[in-house]
């Protein structure tokens, strides 16, 4: 009896990585590109400076940070700028709540700035 549990609990343990890899919660480098804009199409009724965006589509284990990272390599710009900016840009919807499936603005930084 104690060999059937060891076996399924092995099985178990085999099915949680497997899963984990193709679905789960380690994060990935599948950013899919929705579109590109400029501040100046989007914004030319705003008057706030905002920076430049694109529109990428969350995938299962992104979080805002992690494709802000891959989108601007050699930023410079401090986490509670890049929360805000991203707030900004979404119509106030907080980074922490952001769906995969699902489009949002990310901000882009130039390096000379």
């Amino acid at each position: 009896m104690k060999k059937i549990f060891y076996f399924f609990g092995i099985l178990l343990v085999i099915y949680i990585v497997f899963f984990d890899l193709q679905v789960g919660t380690i994060p990935t480098k599948h950013i899919s590109t929705v579109a590109t804009v400029s501040k100046s199409n989007e914004t030319s009724k705003s008057t706030k400076s905002l920076p430049d965006f694109e529109e990428i589509q969350v995938k299962n284990g992104d979080t805002v940070l992690g494709i802000v990272e891959e989108l601007n390599p050699d930023f410079t710009q401090p986490i509670s700028q890049i929360t805000k900016d991203f707030t900004e840009l979404n119509k106030g919807l907080s980074p922490t709540k952001i769906q995969s499936g699902k489009s949002y603005k990310f901000p882009l930084y130039s390096s000379n700035k």
